[in-house]
């Protein structure tokens, strides 16, 4: 398994979606589901343009948000106030020295990964810090090719 890169290029991106506090006695999978089963309708039922990019942030305190990019057409109305129609809220995500690594595989084997990753950190004298961002690459049917990158902020 290769190892996470230290990367120091700024991430600034602007998500809309819905967020939670996590429950212990769920899995991390379910609460991410049921969020994203709130945002897809409402982009869907207003024609909101998006990036098709599922992202999934994690904060201090366990607060989980999933959402997407937003990128209305040049005759649309902001994104901003695209999202305020369906109810979608906004994340402002910035990472500025973050520690990167892709998943490829089934996503019930992130986790897997992520220790390795966080293990391999540690033993560098790196600590995690918060957000950690995945993003989602596109569907496919075929589990071994399913690509998730790590955005994680370090210290």
């Amino acid at each position: 398994m290769p190892l996470p890169e230290i990367r120091t290029e700024p991430i600034n991106l602007t998500l809309h979606g819905h967020d939670l506090i996590h429950n212990p006695a769920r899995r991390y999978s379910q609460e991410i589901i049921s969020l994203l089963n709130r945002v897809w309708p409402i982009l869907k039922s207003h024609n909101i343009p998006n990036d098709g990019i599922n992202r999934i942030v994690y904060e201090h305190g366990g607060t989980v948000f999933a959402g997407v990019v937003l990128n209305p057409g040049a005759d649309s109305l902001p994104a901003a106030a695209v999202a305020a129609v369906g109810g979608l809220e906004q994340k402002q995500i910035h990472l500025t020295r973050y520690a990167y690594w892709k998943h490829i595989g089934p996503y019930h084997l992130i986790p897997n990964t992520c220790a390795a990753m966080t293990k391999s950190l540690e033993a560098q004298g790196i600590r995690q810090s918060w957000p950690m961002l995945e993003v989602y690459g596109r569907w496919t049917n075929d589990e071994s090719k399913l690509e998730t990158e790590t955005f994680v902020a370090v210290i």
